[in-house]
Order: C-alpha cells, then structure tokens, then sequence
C-alpha cells in the first residue's frame, strides 16, 4: 500500500509558496516536490496543488496583467532576481496599450543579463538595469514604477510609432474627472522626463523621447489623444484642452479641445455618451456653447477608425471661413 505523501503544514505555514530550501529546513526530503500534491510554479518554486488561488478580479482588474495568480507573479519575479517591466508593468499600472498589446501568456521581467533578452515558458526577460528609485511593489509584485513602465512602452513598438505612447503619456499624466472636480494626476510630464533620463539607452528611446514632447495634460481617452495628434499632424494649430467656456463660473459647458480665437471647439463623443444621464448632460453644453455663438463639431468612433479625416476637414473648413480673422478673448 504507498504510503501517504509527508504533510507540508509546517511548511506552508508562512506562505503558500515554497523552495527545497524551505523542505530542508523543516526537515522534509527535497524530492518532495515530486508528490502529486505539489506543482512547479517556476525555476524552484513551488505549491499544493490543492491551494486556492489569489485572484486579479479581487483587486479590481477586469482583466488579469499576468498569466498567473498575484502571488505567484510575485514568486516569478523574485525567482528572476528582477523586477516586473515591459508589458507586465504596463497592464500592472493599468496603462492603456495599443490593440496589438495584449497578455502573451508570460511574465515580463528585467534584470541585467549578458545574454541580452531571453525567454522560458513562463518568463520573457529584458536585459535591463532598473535603478532602486523606479522601482515600486504593487499587490506584492515587484514592479518598475509608473514613469519607468511608461518609457518602457516605447521598446514594445515599431520605431517612430508614437501614438501609443503619448496616448500612455497623456493617460498617466492627466486629472482624472470626480464628481468634485478634477482629482490629482498620477504623475507629471517632469517625472516622465526624470525616468526617460535614468532609463539611458535602449531599444525606444528615441520613440519615447518624441512622444515625451507630444505629452499633454487634459486627454481624457486615447481616442481625444489620437484626435489631438491628428489635428497637429495636419498642420492646425494644437488646441486648447478641456477648454471652459466661462472659466469664472463654478458652472460652465467644457468642450474636449478648441481654439478660442476661432470660437470652435470639438467633443468626442464616445460610446458612454449614448446613456441617457450623460446625453442630458451634453445637450446642456451644447445648447450653452451654441448660445454663446460657437460653432462645434462633434467626433465619433467612426471618425476614429477613419483617422479623424471627417474632423480635420470640418475645422480646415471653418479657418478658411474665417479668413484669419479671429476673436480677441481676455
């Protein structure tokens, strides 16, 4: 009759993860590991299989950044002798990413290695040195910090594909709305700028350092970016962002961006705008910028998917109206 596998009480008593080390000091043999009980996390780690799980969802993401459970990205990690970065970092930090950026079933981790960047079956490896200052712990995982995760991005894309990361840039650096008003940003143009300069060189740099200076405060999606970029890249003049009508009113119709000496401003409209609460509230600013004598255009995801052409023309068509007059606003 085999005889039953020795308990492991002692020692996961601390943690659910464990090492042989850890067998040896509590006194059990290290082919332990070999009972059908236990399974290999990683290099070295290892748990019950009759564990339950940490789960992402429980700590409010919709959609998990790792292929594993939150402790067991932390174990991975340390295992690696680095820290978590690339585009495990990036969904860690919850930084928005391109549609060709997805979850690649691995743990991104950089640490410094002269092989370069290498990868296994549930680790890719960045051969990167990451300073003590841009690195943060979130949910147990040792992560690079939110500047650096940013600088980051620019390695994960084609050269000179900018978009995506001043979309990230602006994301990461904007005020997020709250019912009391606009709330502080997560970061700063200054602080990207620090980490860009800690980062030194590497793959991207020169993408991240042309983002860098399209970065702006008052995007409040990738798409208002992606507009704002469009309108720049068509000769416009760049517009003001989160532009108020009357700055001195405690209430007062906002647009997404505009040019107040042209009197134009534009909303991008997108999907949260057809619930009926919101539509009410947008009827109410564009009665209020209309009755003002503003002329407005508004923008859709279809106009999105269209690089905004509809838009670009529509402000073109409005300049040349004007014939370069403009208003003179205190």
């Amino acid at each position: 009759m085999p005889v039953p596998p020795v308990p492991l009480t002692d020692v996961v008593r601390a943690s659910p993860l464990f090492t042989r080390a850890d067998l040896t000091a509590a006194g059990l043999p290290v082919d332990r590991v070999r009972a059908r009980d236990v399974r290999r996390v990683t290099h070295g780690v290892h748990r019950r299989t009759a564990d339950s799980l940490g789960s992402w969802s429980a700590l409010g993401y919709g959609e998990a950044p790792s292929p594993l459970c939150p402790e067991e990205t932390a174990a991975v990690v340390e295992a690696s002798g680095g820290v978590a970065s690339h585009l495990t970092a990036l969904l860690l930090h919850g930084i928005p990413l391109p549609p060709f950026l997805t979850e690649d079933g691995t743990v991104h981790v950089s640490r410094p290695h002269a092989r370069g960047a290498s990868r296994r079956q549930e680790v890719t490896s960045h051969a990167r040195t990451v300073p003590a200052r841009d690195v943060d712990v979130l949910h147990g995982v040792r992560v690079t910090g939110l500047e650096r995760t940013w600088a980051d991005l620019a390695a994960l894309v084609r050269p000179g594909l900018i978009e995506p990361v001043v979309a990230a840039g602006d994301a990461v650096v904007r005020q997020p709305w709250t019912p009391g008003g606009r709330a502080p940003a997560r970061t700063t143009t200054a602080a990207l700028r620090a980490a860009l300069v800690r980062a030194g060189r590497f793959k991207g740099v020169r993408t991240a350092r042309s983002a860098l200076e399209l970065v702006r405060v008052g995007a409040d999606s990738p798409p208002e970016t992606a507009l704002r970029l469009a309108l720049v890249h068509a000769g416009l003049p760049e517009p003001e962002l989160q532009l108020v009508l009357h700055p001195g009113r405690a209430r007062s119709p906002d647009a997404d961006m505009g040019w107040r000496a042209w009197r134009l401003v534009i909303h991008y409209d997108g999907e949260h705008h057809r619930d009926p609460a919101q539509a009410a509230v947008d009827a109410w600013r564009n009665e209020g910028w209309a009755r003002a004598g503003w002329a407005q255009i508004w923008a859709t995801s279809e106009d999105a998917q269209d690089g905004f052409r509809r838009v670009v023309a529509k402000v073109r068509e409005h300049r040349d109206r004007r014939g370069g007059r403009v208003f003179v606003c205190p």
